[in-house]
This record gives C-alpha cells, structure tokens and sequence, in this order.
C-alpha cells in the first residue's frame, strides 16, 4: 500500500524517443523544441525557452518574427525581447517592442566585408572616442534580466553601463588577447532605458546585448542582416558563435537564407548545396541541444523589362521569375532531410506560385511592390502558418506525454 501510494503521483511515462518521433512524422526534427515547451508548460522548467531566427532582409524586418514572438509567448508565457544586435546595426532598424538611440558608435558587419572577430549576431559596434548607445524598452518588466557582451582585446577601454534607475557598473575591457565575454547587468523591472557609454579612453567593442523579463517564457530573437546570403556566416568566428549559442541555450534555431542566392545568376548549385549543409551541421555541433528549422525563401520575381527574353511570370510580362530561386528552395529541401532539420516552404505557405505577384495588389497590399518582401500583412500572415504547423506537431507530442 504505501509503494503505491509514493508512486501515485509520478508522471506516467511517455514513448521513447524514436517511436516518438515517428509518431510525429514530418515534425519530428522539432523534438528538442517540443521536450523545453513541455517542460515550461508543466512547470518543470523555470528556465526560459529561446529561439534565435538568424538569416535575411526577412529576418531583418521583425514583422514575421515579432508575430511569431507574440504567438509563442501568448501561449507559453513572455520571457521578454532577448538578444539583439547592439546599437543600430543597419538603415530603417525598427525592432519591435524596443527602441534605440547611437551616437558615436560606429557599425562593424560581417556583411560588409568589415574585419572580425564576429560573434551570432554577426556585427559589433566599435568606438574609439566617447559613444553612447541607449535601448529603451516599451513595457515595465522588460529590463528585468539584462546581459552586454563585449569583446576584451589588448588595450581596451572602459565601458559604463548604467539603468534609468540609478544602477551603474564600470567595466574594463582590456585582457591579453582577445575574448568575448558576456556581462550580466543589474535588473531593473521598474526602468525603461539601458545606456551604454564608452569612456573614449581607448577602443571598446561590444557584440550584443539582451534584455528579458524575470519570469518563465519564450523568448523569440531576431538576428538578420539585409542583403545577406547563406556565405554572411562564413565570416563569422565560429569559436564566438560557439560560445554565444552555448550561453543563450537556444531550444531551436531557425535558419532563413535563399532569397539573395535565388536572384543571383551566378548561383552554382553545387558550391550552395555544400554551404547550405555545412552551415547545418556547423549550428548542429555549436547547438546539439536545439532544432534546426529551415524557412525556404517565399515568392519572388524579378522586374522584367520590354526587351528582356526572359520567360514571362504568372502570365505578367512586366515580371519573371529569378533564375536560381526554385532550385535553391529543392537545395534546401533536400539538405534539411539530409541534415534532420525541419523544412517549411514559405512560397508554399503563401499560396504557391505567382501569390506575391497577387499580393502586391491587394487592399491593403500584403507585399511590397518590388515583388520581393513582403508587408507586415503578409509576414503575420505567413508566421501565423508556421506556429499552426509547429503547435499541432507540439499537440501530438503533449498527448504522447501524459503527466498527472
């Protein structure tokens, strides 16, 4: 009687892995995901879940992945903005729930063939005099968990790091080689402004900064670089990139490339075939803990100008489609098999072919009318689809996962 009365209240045991993963079909390379969801929602984890969506101007605007932001976090709790590329990294910089103010900081791409060392979110902003960069939050709660990463190098310089609030820290950033070094920052539930100021007493570097509530959640990053193709990551210090995934713990990583390598000509299939899974594998030895969500390029053409013999798109002679786009989506597709990531198909989620053509003349337009991006219409839209597909893999699993 008394061991059935101890064991009364364990969890009853779900499948294993691998009949699990059958079960789930398709979804299954969202396991990691789908175990961080379960174990927040049954209150076994306070631990945030994170999920870093790295890629494109697609990832850039925050429109797809603020929505998808605000999905997750309605249902599995707001853990806050989480990491983001310090000061303004690029022209139109809008992220949502946040703003930022730079002066004197100058920006350090990894896109613009700039000198590294380059951590995940493939920038850092540099200072060699006096520079202050502010990030001011919309709702109370958001500077609740706070981090600054920095890079110590050889005659760095002094750092101040100060909260609306009153709270100041004072870092040194001068080591005997250089090394990134992520910095906690006082919480300050109450306060809305992080300032970071450069002293101008020698060179000071920083690679990214965070800001979370204090509370379990999702936390959902976005890190794009507009223009980007998948070779953005092949300047990045894979020793950083190491380190910051080891320290932000994602549960997944979506990976949102293509759109730029599909309007190139020059697109040798081969040469991206071997990039795109080499930077699979690359994340999947960095993350081992993670899944790796593939999102193909969406809908895209090309201005097709009078005297252009180029095929005519969707019956409109003032479009064609790019040359490498198709074949770079089939690429991807085949790799994410290869490499056990998940793959959805934006073209696909929008309507197939020839919707961005349709969408660039709704009212209001869901796309932009250079038939390439998207409005915020259209990336809600499309976000809306992935969580659907994402939560009914997720509902299959809670249901293989009984617990009392």
């Amino acid at each position: 009687m008394l061991l059935i009365a101890c064991c009364a209240g364990a969890p009853t045991p779900g499948p294993p892995d691998t009949e699990t993963a059958a079960r789930l079909g398709a979804t299954a390379p969202l396991l990691p995901l789908y175990r961080d969801l379960l174990s927040l929602e049954t209150n076994a984890s306070t631990a945030p879940v994170v999920i870093v969506q790295i890629g494109d101007s697609h990832t850039a605007n925050d429109s797809f992945s603020s929505r998808m932001r605000e999905l997750f976090q309605a249902r599995f709790g707001d853990a806050g903005r989480g990491v983001l590329p310090p000061g303004i990294p690029y022209r139109w910089y809008r992220p949502s729930r946040v703003t930022v103010t730079s002066n004197g900081w100058r920006a350090v791409s990894s896109y613009g063939g700039d000198r590294g060392p380059f951590g995940i979110t493939g920038l850092r902003q540099h200072a060699d005099g006096p520079a202050e960069m502010n990030l001011f939050v919309d709702a109370d709660g958001d500077l609740g968990r706070n981090e600054v990463e920095v890079l110590r190098q050889p005659g760095g310089g002094t750092l101040d790091i100060e909260m609306d609030t009153g709270s100041h820290a004072t870092i040194a950033t001068a080591a005997s080689v250089p090394q990134e070094a992520w910095l906690p920052v006082a919480s300050s539930p109450a306060g809305h402004t992080l300032t970071l100021r450069a002293r101008g007493d020698a060179p000071v570097d920083v690679l990214a900064w965070s800001v979370g509530r204090n509370n379990p959640g999702v936390v959902y990053a976005n890190l794009g670089t507009p223009g980007a193709d998948i070779e953005l990551m092949d300047a990045w210090d894979q020793t950083l990139v190491r380190q910051d995934l080891a320290h932000l713990a994602p549960a997944m990583i979506v990976l949102a490339f293509g759109t730029n390598d599909g309007f190139l000509d020059s697109t040798d299939p081969n040469a991206y075939a071997t990039a795109f899974s080499a930077r699979l594998r690359a994340l999947r030895v960095a993350a081992p803990n993670a899944a790796l969500l593939v999102l193909a390029p969406p809908d895209a053409y090309r201005r097709r100008h009078k005297s252009s013999t180029a095929p005519i798109a969707c019956g409109d002679p003032n479009w064609t489609e790019p040359p490498n786009l198709a074949l770079i989506r089939d690429i991807e597709h085949r790799v994410s098999v290869q490499q056990g990531a998940y793959f959805w198909d934006w073209q696909a989620a929008m309507g197939g072919p020839c919707t961005m053509l349709r969408w660039a003349t709704t009212a209001p337009p869901m796309a932009a009318p250079d038939r390439v991006h998207l409005f915020a219409p259209g990336y809600r839209a499309t976000a809306e689809d992935l969580f659907r597909v994402i939560m009914d893999g997720y509902t299959r699993y809670r249901a293989m996962r009984p617990s009392t």
